[in-house]
């Protein structure tokens, strides 16, 4: 299917909206980005409110389960009210954070991980109920609780990592930073469980000597490389506390008891001197990290202001820029699309109407005043406007050019007609004359009538009426008899059935040229020693003659192109004067209403249907031939025919007076 062009309008309003569309489509990437932003610094507020303090707050209770539950297990008898307690504040830390992670409204994939971090706490914290169930029966070691503990407590910092990230980078900088020191502050729990357990003891139990040491050797080394990615003043605090006395008497506990303990031995310390030691220091850094997602909070507020800020100007700029953008695309657009509009109705209407309806006039013999008949646009002074100069230019070019040929052509019509009147003058006398000289030889009768009817062709070539001889209607069979005996190839022409009918007077001449034309057309494309069928049936729309050959045949497509000359006749043109009789054929059969199809013949060869209306024939009685019988001149040329040379194909139907059979 043919694709429907775009017009002047849409073309012209295509190249002006794209760079809109590109300019439009810019600020929004920047509005988009800007409100991404701005989303993304909102969401830090809510991943602080429901995902890190609830989960700091969890973690926290754990630790303090964990080292009330080791504390549990060094002492034999004792009391088991204190570890319900923190048990209690467990769970209630724990509920706090599942309603977080309810009330999490994070977007991006970070907010996915997160959610599916969610996930897998939830699968964690079912296992405490195990722990404190093995807690309880004493049948867990230190090591086990503190190492159960501990996998706990690293899932939930894995749900804080997942949601620490931000669209601001100083943002997302500061909170890694807070759970890198709070990962560093779980060591000094760990540390701070195991020692209690041990100096309530008095000793340590199986691999918490060994224990201790990794923790001390990776507290030593993740505390200090903890806050170095955080600002310059907040880096500056965090140095001087871990410095100052609190950690120094931490660092200096640690060493005693790793120098003078060993596997399975004495603690060098007591419990009291422990917790005097590790609770300051303990206290110092968490209370340091406790205003860390505060600051990160405030970060994100002067980041969501800068960038409200810059949405304000830029915006606001951008937008003023695409409204002025469009305001002069649509102006000049439609000053582009109204010539333009203007020029395209003119072209077509000088294409489609005016120029083809001007030539039909010159061509009729009319007289046209080419100034008068010429569009005068007025389109501007630009190159539009030239375009329609140049537009009037060749319609005025095209008319002189018409009008030229249309005199040519009227002239050179005059000229076949004068020379084809002459012709056919000479050659009805030549006819005449030969006409009752019976001994004469038919082929110059033959000859003699052929150049009568190309004589025609000329008539018909220049669209002047012919002049029609004869005595009335004939037989349809006297027709089609008298035409095969004026062809070259008379012999070769073997008759079928034919129909009884009289064609009308009018129409015998114009018939029998077209039957002869086609008759010729047929002899001369099949082999000499051949017989070229000529037959004529009554059909449902009037008489059916149809010429069959033995010839070369022709193309399908050869065919339909020859059929669509047929129906459809067009203007002759020169440079295909080898169809002439193509022309011809075409021509006489438009004027009379008679379809002529072909189509290829069953052993081979083509055969020609002439389809004549009702109103071109009428019935024939079956009238005996005798004295009365009509005959032209050119009639006579049946029996001289048959002096040329023997005709085998046919004999006269003895029963059927003025038909021919095979």
């Amino acid at each position: 299917m043919r694709k429907k062009p775009r017009s002047i309008r849409s073309k012209v309003v295509l190249a002006l909206l794209v760079p809109l569309l590109a300019l439009t489509g810019l600020w929004a990437l920047d509005v988009k980005s800007s409100f991404a932003d701005a989303t993304a610094l909102r969401d830090t507020y809510n991943t602080r409110d429901n995902v890190s303090l609830p989960t700091d707050r969890m973690v926290a209770a754990l630790q303090s389960e964990r080292t009330e539950s080791i504390e549990f297990l060094a002492t034999p008898d004792g009391d088991a009210g204190d570890l319900r307690a923190r048990r209690a504040a467990t769970d209630a830390a724990v509920v706090q954070f599942q309603e977080g992670s309810r009330r999490y409204r994070g977007s991006g994939v970070s907010a996915d991980i997160t959610r599916a971090r969610f996930a897998d706490m939830a699968t964690r914290l079912d296992s405490l109920t195990l722990m404190r169930a093995r807690v309880d029966a004493r049948a867990a070691t230190s090591i086990s609780v503190l190492s159960g503990y501990s996998s706990v407590i690293g899932y939930a910092f894995s749900v804080s990592n997942a949601a620490a990230a931000s669209g601001d980078p100083l943002v997302e900088r500061v909170m890694r930073t807070m759970l890198d020191m709070r990962r560093a502050g779980e060591l000094l729990f760990q540390e701070d469980a195991l020692l209690t357990g041990a100096t309530t003891a008095g000793r340590f139990g199986n691999g918490e000597y060994q224990q201790l040491i990794q923790i001390v050797g990776a507290l030593r080394f993740q505390i200090p490389t903890a806050g170095a990615a955080l600002p310059v003043p907040a880096q500056a605090q965090f140095k001087s506390i871990l410095s100052g006395p609190a950690f120094a008497a931490l660092r200096s506990a640690e060493d005693q008891i790793i120098t003078r303990g060993r596997a399975d031995g004495p603690v060098e310390i007591t419990w009291e001197v422990w917790k005097e030691t590790s609770t300051p220091a303990i206290a110092q850094l968490f209370a340091f990290m406790s205003g860390g997602y505060d600051q990160a909070v405030n970060y994100a507020k002067q980041a969501r202001d800068r960038i409200l800020k810059r949405f304000g100007i830029t915006g606001l700029l951008g937008l003023i820029a695409i409204l002025l953008s469009v305001a002069i695309a649509v102006r000049i657009g439609g000053s582009v699309v109204r010539r333009l509009s203007l020029l395209r109705t003119a072209a077509t209407e000088l294409a489609s109407q005016r120029l083809p309806d001007l030539v039909r006039r010159l061509r009729a013999g009319e007289r046209i005043d080419v100034d008068g008949e010429t569009p005068r646009l007025r389109l501007g002074d630009d190159e539009i406007a030239e375009v329609g100069t140049a537009l009037t230019d060749v319609h005025r070019s095209a008319l002189e050019s018409a009008a030229g040929e249309a005199a040519m052509r009227h002239d050179m019509n005059k000229v076949l007609v004068n020379v084809a009147r002459r012709n056919q003058t000479l050659l009805d006398r030549q006819i005449e004359a030969l006409g009752p000289a019976g001994g004469v030889d038919a082929r110059a009768y033959q000859l003699a009538v052929r150049m009568r009817r190309h004589a025609d062709h000329l008539v018909i070539l220049a669209g002047s009426a012919r002049s029609r001889r004869g005595l009335g209607p004939e037989p349809l069979a006297t027709v089609l008899r008298r035409v095969a005996g004026e062809s070259e190839h008379a012999d070769r022409v073997a008759f079928g059935p034919i129909v009884e009918a009289e064609v009308r007077e009018h129409v015998v001449t114009d018939l029998g040229h077209l039957t002869g034309e086609l008759l010729e057309n047929a002899a001369a494309f099949s082999p000499p020693d051949t017989p070229v069928r000529l037959s004529a049936q009554r059909g449902p729309d009037g008489v059916v003659i149809e010429i069959e050959d033995n010839g070369i045949g022709m193309s399908a497509t050869a065919i339909e192109e020859t059929n669509h000359r047929l129906a459809q006749p067009r203007e002759f043109d020169p440079a295909d004067s080898a169809r002439l009789g193509l022309f011809v054929v075409a021509t006489l059969a438009a004027q009379y209403g008679i379809r002529v199809t072909l189509s290829p013949a069953a052993a081979g060869g083509i055969r020609a249907v002439m389809t004549i209306p009702e109103t071109l024939v009428v019935p024939a009685e079956r009238v005996p031939e005798g004295p009365a019988t009509r005959r032209s001149n050119a009639s006579r040329l049946v029996g001289m025919a048959g002096r040329v040379g023997p005709r085998t194909h046919h004999t006269m139907s003895p029963d059927r007076p003025g038909a021919l059979i095979e």
